[in-house]
């Protein structure tokens, strides 16, 4: 059998010194160990870094930048990422003890494949349950997580994929996903859960307005209508 591939992992943080520990722990209590976890402090103002410092490994790694967003997070982490396969995890999210085994056997048993997903479940932070559980609805039953929290990408795929766009605070993701359909790269959705979202009130899907959802489409609508216009 080869070798297994390294997994390298990028974290954005920014002001998540309450969840951000749990996050990591998700990561380090992975069945197959990863090779290196790269967290991206993204200007927090809390105590978000002396919270990773904490967890002294040799495979932790904490980069920082001044604040810029979590597309600008991301291209960083990737930028310093030199593994053969890339997963990113939410600093606010938990991954289930199997996530990257399960992923690394999917993609092994497929050459074609070059980005996994797997079910996602959401939960309510416990710190926040009696001021939130009136005011949030959340189903423990299972989704397809089509985030970045459950992908494990082809480093190749990735790199066809280029950088997150930093312009757009939120939505980024789904216009690096749009890219990924642009390109025809092939994808598979795992029926197992991988990763658990925290809700938590602050979530930045909850609290950023959804002007760069709409420009984060439209910036996929725009590239499809020139990509028609010459005949790609």
């Amino acid at each position: 059998m080869p070798p297994t591939p390294l997994v390298s992992v990028v974290v954005p943080v920014y002001n998540r010194a309450a969840y951000v520990g749990e996050a990591i722990e998700s990561a380090l209590a992975q069945t197959l160990p990863v090779h290196e976890l790269i967290v991206v402090d993204d200007g927090s103002s809390d105590a978000s870094v002396e919270v990773v410092e904490r967890y002294a490994r040799p495979e932790l790694r904490v980069l920082h930048q001044a604040h810029a967003g979590i597309g600008a997070a991301r291209n960083r982490g990737l930028a310093a990422a030199t593994g053969e396969l890339i997963a990113f995890l939410d600093s606010d999210d938990l991954w289930e003890r199997d996530k990257l085994a399960l992923q690394v056997a999917a993609l092994r048993e497929s050459e074609a494949v070059q980005l996994v997903f797997g079910q996602l479940i959401e939960f309510l932070s416990p710190d926040r349950a009696a001021d939130l559980g009136g005011s949030l609805r959340v189903t423990a039953d299972p989704v397809p997580g089509r985030c970045a929290t459950t992908l494990l990408a082809r480093r190749g795929a990735v790199e066809r994929l280029g950088p997150f766009d930093e312009r757009l605070r939120v939505g980024e993701f789904i216009d690096w996903m749009a890219r990924a359909a642009d390109l025809g790269l092939e994808s598979l959705m795992l029926g197992a859960v991988v990763a658990r979202r925290r809700i938590h009130g602050g979530n930045t899907v909850l609290t950023r307005p959804n002007g760069d959802y709409l420009r984060a489409i439209k910036s996929t609508l725009d590239r499809r209508r020139a990509r028609a216009a010459h005949g790609g």
